[in-house]
């Protein structure tokens, strides 16, 4: 079922159309983990549907991830190749891997850091206790000295990055991260951040988004569509190391009076596609 946009909403793509006089605020660096596994159909990716109380994506299933802390985040060593242009310099690229860790960790319970020999962390009765300390400002880096843990980049590979439209009052600039889940480990909801967790393939997510049963932000439809083609992890994670990723961003425009949202380069205002037809409130909320 589509419904139409809220009128502040439509007011606001109006007035940024027409040049108004709306100042977007800024968007936020975040980072999201696409964590995927081999499961007895294939591919399979996490979703985890947000509580109908959170103030941002209420009732969304989403991929665990969330805002970066550069105050903290660039304090935590990371080894491999970090992400590269666009994603800026170095310290933002090293704190965009940091807050994909520290966020799965506190979300789903998965852990993405390796030990001395290259070996994934592993569960213990200190495991809780570390997720907890996590959610405090600075709390990784703690855990990881403890654990003596590093975090590796190349676990953590690009495959999109979305930014929220202008016309939101509160807009994140989100990298998506693609990670196998680490061997033995197993997800462990977060009690108050999500309220279901799933591992399905890709493929049965949309179905269940066309179904009107699976309600789902665009930049996760269009990643699941963009993984429902592979068969496995290593299939989906070669893919992504092969493909170039660009900031996208919908943008108003007015057409025949009625607003109409194009995809732009986020960073550069390139139109990258033009649409005709006014957006529902699904698919304006590309977040």
């Amino acid at each position: 079922m589509q419904l139409g946009m809220p009128d502040e909403l439509v007011a606001r793509a109006r007035a940024l159309a027409e040049g108004g006089d709306w100042a977007p605020p800024e968007a936020r660096p975040a980072s999201t983990v696409v964590l995927m596994r081999d499961g007895a159909e294939g591919l399979e990716v996490l979703l985890m549907r947000r509580p109908a109380t959170m103030a941002f994506a209420p009732g969304m299933h989403v991929f665990p991830g969330g805002r970066v802390d550069l105050d903290h985040d660039v304090r935590v060593p990371v080894r491999g190749a970090l992400p590269g242009p666009p994603w800026a310099a170095s310290q933002l690229a090293r704190a965009l891997v940091v807050a994909a860790v520290r966020e799965t960790f506190e979300e789903a319970g998965v852990l993405i850091a390796l030990d001395r020999n290259g070996r994934p962390a592993v569960p213990d009765e200190r495991w809780a206790g570390d997720r907890a300390a996590c959610e405090r400002d600075g709390g990784l880096p703690e855990v990881l000295r403890r654990r003596r843990l590093h975090l590796d980049a190349d676990l953590l590979v690009p495959v999109a990055h979305w930014i929220t439209p202008e016309v939101e009052t509160k807009r994140f600039d989100t990298r998506f991260l693609a990670a196998a889940l680490p061997r033995g480990q197993a997800v462990q909801p977060h009690e108050t951040e999500t309220d279901t967790t799933e591992w399905l393939t890709p493929r049965a997510a949309l179905a269940d988004h066309r179904a009107g049963t699976r309600p789902m932000l665009p930049p996760t439809v269009v990643v699941l569509g963009e993984l429902s083609g592979h068969r496995c992890v290593a299939d989906a994670l070669a893919w992504a190391r092969s493909r170039a990723v660009r900031p996208l961003m919908p943008r108003p425009r007015l057409a025949a009076n009625e607003v109409v949202w194009d995809l732009v380069d986020g960073y550069t205002g390139e139109v990258l596609m033009r649409s005709t037809q006014p957006a529902s409130s699904e698919e304006r909320g590309i977040r």
